[in-house]
């Protein structure tokens, strides 16, 4: 099968993880030819000197909906790409892109906004920001609507998905945990040693508004308040907006390392004690399973799509009450047999998730399926 892959518009956390996990799959599944479509962020990630003749790289500059200028242009190459190429089928794993080529389209679905209406985040945001969901949500359907298949993480998803999508297949290929957690390149240390009964809490995301960050500040007033004094929040943002989040009072309890690259996160789960993640939307976090594989408890938002990943693998708090994460999390540190039984419960539920090679093969199979079609 000759296939083209355009992570063109693939940016930051989950969207990058997946995207660099299954071209790092591919190189293994040698039958087909394959066309990659992609920019710095991707490429930089990927040693492309290494991989076989059957890849072809074609680099772009800019995401294609950036502006209406770069759009076109973009659309254009593609385009020409595409005619020149002549793919069996065309897979974009972090969206649809905006693209629509001759040949079959399966792409990946990602925007937990459009089908969790109930998060709190809704209600937290401005009017204004309320419409502009809306709106966007109307656009990007259109153009979801226009792929031969879409592929989603959880069933939960994919039930939601359908609703909205009603004439198009919708597949579930469950995320999984990147390859170089199941053989680590590098365990060199991000963090400094240990201070005496010093607790890490990881969150290891990418800045978004619905990640929820921000709650960290009241989080630390309400420990500060309470004489706890032992906790570190371990976080990945650049340091223009760490900066922009949070004064002097809250930084003395947090060690923000500054954006990581996957091959780097195995060692930083190593160094924590816990995965932290308060986050009000999600499709599903490559985090969960990260923590799951590498024996760390979960503490994380009591909503649906952390259930339907977690299960009884976490302890869910109300992620806008800060008293409620407050009292999660110290009494998670106060019970020992409890930590136990979540990692004991993670371990379990990790069969229930794709292995990198299998969420590769999936993604291939439905691209046959497609192709056929």
């Amino acid at each position: 099968m000759r296939l083209i892959v355009n992570l063109t518009s693939a940016y930051k956390g989950g969207a990058e993880q997946v995207a660099i996990s299954f071209i790092n799959e591919c190189r293994m599944i040698y039958e087909n030819e394959y066309h990659i479509l992609l920019r710095e962020n991707i490429a930089g990630q990927l040693k492309l000197n290494q991989f076989p003749d059957n890849f072809y790289f074609y680099k772009f500059t800019s995401r294609p909906a950036s502006s209406l200028v770069v759009y076109f242009r973009t659309m254009r190459e593609f385009n020409n790409l595409e005619k020149r190429i002549k793919p069996h089928c065309v897979i974009s794993t972090g969206g649809h892109g905006y693209w629509r080529p001759d040949a079959p389209l399966v792409t990946g679905f990602n925007i937990p906004h459009y089908v969790y209406p109930e998060s709190p985040y809704f209600q937290r945001i401005p009017m204004k920001k309320r419409l502009y969901w809306k709106a966007k949500k109307i656009i990007d359907l259109y153009f979801y609507g226009r792929v031969d298949a879409l592929i989603v993480q959880t069933e939960d998803i994919n039930q939601r998905l359908r609703a909205h999508l009603k004439a198009t297949p919708v597949f579930t290929v469950s995320n999984a945990v990147n390859g170089y957690f199941l053989d680590p390149p590098s365990n060199k240390k991000k963090l400094p040693s240990y201070e005496t009964g010093e607790v890490r809490l990881l969150l290891l995301a990418s800045y978004y508004p619905h990640k929820n960050i921000e709650i960290i500040r009241t989080v630390i007033d309400g420990l500060v308040k309470r004489k706890i004094l032992n906790i570190k929040f371990v976080l990945t943002l650049p340091e223009d907006i760490f900066n922009l989040l949070f004064d002097d009072s809250h930084k003395k309890f947090i060690f923000n390392v500054g954006p990581v690259q996957i091959m780097e996160c195995p060692s930083l789960y190593e160094e924590c004690d816990y995965m932290f993640l308060p986050t009000l939307l999600e499709c599903f976090s490559a985090s969960y399973v990260e923590a799951m594989l590498m024996a760390k408890p979960i503490l994380t938002s009591d909503l649906g799509f952390a259930h339907t990943v977690c299960d009884d693998a976490a302890v869910y708090f109300n992620p806008v009450d800060p008293n409620d994460i407050i009292d999660k999390i110290v009494s998670l540190m106060n019970a020992p047999k409890l930590r136990d039984v979540l990692v004991e419960n993670g371990k379990k539920r990790l069969s229930a998730f794709s292995s990198p090679n299998g969420r590769a093969e999936a993604f291939l199979s439905i691209c046959k399926k497609m192709a056929k079609a």
